[in-house]
């Protein structure tokens, strides 16, 4: 069993941002998108460091002196040997704030209708519900990687950083969830000073609403996908063979491809 880290005070003032990313790893639990020890939550801290959960305990039941400090850069001096390690998907949170300076909150969960619908082969549309299609317009897909490989973080941070259109909030991976982003000013898309400061300024609301950012867009990734799967269990009832899709103009779902524009996605 992990050894346990308890001082009565942590030392650091991190104290905001440690109960906000404790507070991050309870909401996912209580709604099902983590079980055992799955997911990691992040945020960025001044001096090219982050905060970001242990590895081997349960994200739910976490204590604020149980989050690691880690450099940014891997080959920098790590963490300390006498208390807790990292998560193990690390590589993961370091490569998308390297390639996305806006961002100031990472979050991963192995969403149950995510890893579900990617071993069906199904890629859902964010442009099928309202919601994700606003908040969510691109949701690239991320095909299989060992999990926290260099190679399977350069994937996803090349997909994070894509410059066609709005910078992705959030990627599905094939068996391995998904993984979403906040920034420091969400309304601001890459706004990259702006969180540069809310970095710099590690205990203020900035980092901690990018935090919650980061879990909102894990749920409504999750959200899409229940529907998506719920959608193709009641075609299927009903015998229908058509694929399902956002509706038309007319108000009839489209029909789309078995592989919705996955090349794309992989490219992405």
């Amino acid at each position: 069993m992990p050894v346990r880290y308890h001082p009565a005070v942590p030392p650091d003032d991190l104290g905001p941002l440690r109960a906000a990313l404790v507070a991050a790893g309870r909401r996912l639990g209580s709604r099902g998108l983590i079980a055992a020890a799955e997911g990691n939550l992040s945020v960025r801290l001044p001096g090219a460091r982050l905060l970001i959960t242990p590895t081997g305990l349960r994200k739910d039941e976490l204590v604020p002196a149980d989050l690691v400090v880690v450099p940014l850069d891997r080959a920098s001096p790590g963490w300390s040997a006498a208390g807790p390690r990292p998560s193990s998907d690390v590589a993961i949170h370091r490569a998308i704030y390297r390639a996305r300076p806006d961002v100031v909150a990472v979050g991963h969960a192995h969403l149950p209708a995510a890893m579900a619908l990617s071993l069906a082969d199904e890629v859902p549309d964010p442009a099928a519900l309202p919601e994700t299609a606003l908040l969510l317009p691109r949701l690239p897909y991320v095909p299989y990687g060992a999990m926290g490989s260099e190679e399977l973080a350069g994937r996803i941070a090349a997909a994070f950083a894509t410059a066609e259109g709005p910078l992705p909030g959030a990627v599905i991976l094939e068996r391995h969830g998904a993984v979403a982003v906040g920034s420091g000013d969400v309304s601001a898309g890459a706004a990259a000073a702006a969180s540069a400061g809310a970095a710099e300024d590690a205990s203020g609301g900035a980092a901690t609403a990018a935090i919650a950012t980061a879990v909102n867009r894990l749920e409504l990734v999750d959200v899409l996908c229940r529907v998506w799967r719920d959608a193709l269990l009641l075609r299927a009832t009903a015998g229908r063979s058509s694929r399902i899709g956002p509706p038309t103009r007319t108000g009839r779902h489209r029909l789309a491809s078995p592989h919705r524009d996955r090349g794309q996605r992989e490219e992405a």
